[in-house]
């Protein structure tokens, strides 16, 4: 029997519905609808990678081979940033990022040359991201414009480009593959100026503790990164007066286990948020 009441409830929630996902859809940046870029807000394209920013603001690396193809999904380079805590233990994470409170008055492209970004973080902290690329040159800087709610512990706004395992299906268990991968990345080194001027270099076959002060020294003013697996790319990342970098890993390995830069402006000398981390892939 039609009833005609039952319709009505069916209109209502269908109503619902769509205005719940309306709202979602308009809460996040907006996209690109032709490929490759479909799902992004913006990006660029070089000879050695893409740089992406999808619809909740997420960054990605994605160096490309000679052929212009991404070298491996599982070896992409995300780039991190927001809102860092530090609780009293001493340990340090990143808040989430609210994807509702997005923001930008930049118009989506293919093409960036500049946008900002921003947003909150869980705590109500809002924080602005800055992101310029200048022939095929990246920098990215920030600041936090609120501590919203996060006022027990320390808080401060950061930028981390997180490098993923390298060789993650290379074979290292018996002699013969460990042989063949120790010869595989025995060019890989990472090389760091500090904040003082003095210099030195990690290799990847040996553990190593990247939170040392013996790696981060006084701080990390410039490194640059070389790594097989990334088809001989070199990464240079480059912190602008007021700011700078350390390194970390989650536990003491070798660095093709995975690695972690994280970069800081001085909220006293930078308190216009103008400081800059650069990124350059040869």
């Amino acid at each position: 029997m039609f009833d005609p009441l039952m319709n009505v409830k069916i209109l209502l929630t269908c109503a619902s519905v769509c205005t719940a996902m309306t709202g979602c859809l308009q809460a996040a940046l907006p996209t690109m609808s032709e490929q490759p870029w479909m799902g992004y807000f913006a990006g660029f394209d070089t000879k050695k990678f893409r740089f992406t920013i999808d619809q909740n603001a997420k960054i990605m690396l994605v160096p490309f081979n000679q052929k212009g193809e991404p070298v491996s999904k599982v070896t992409q380079i995300p780039i991190l940033y927001g809102i860092e805590e530090t609780n009293a233990e001493g340990r340090s994470y990143l808040r989430k990022i609210l994807p509702e409170t997005l923001e930008s008055t930049d118009e989506k492209t293919p093409k960036l040359e500049k946008c900002t970004i921003r947003g909150k973080v869980t705590g109500d902290a809002a924080f602005e991201l800055h992101i310029t690329q200048e022939r095929g040159v990246i920098s990215l800087g920030g600041r936090m414009t609120d501590p919203g709610k996060l006022t027990r512990n320390p808080v401060r706004f950061v930028i981390r480009p997180d490098f993923p395992d390298s060789y993650p299906y290379d074979k290292k268990d018996d002699k013969k593959g460990a042989k063949a991968f120790e010869k595989k990345i025995g060019d890989d080194r990472i090389d760091i100026k500090w904040t003082d001027g003095k210099k030195t270099k990690l290799t990847f076959e040996k553990d190593v503790d990247a939170n040392s002060k013996e790696v981060n020294g006084p701080g990390i003013v410039e490194t640059e990164i070389e790594i097989a697996a990334y088809k001989d790319m070199r990464f240079t990342f480059t912190a602008t007066p007021n700011s700078s970098m350390k390194f970390s890993n989650e536990k003491t390995a070798p660095l093709y286990k995975g690695f972690a830069i994280t970069w800081q402006a001085d909220p006293e000398k930078d308190k216009e948020g103008k400081a800059r981390l650069s990124i350059e892939v040869k």
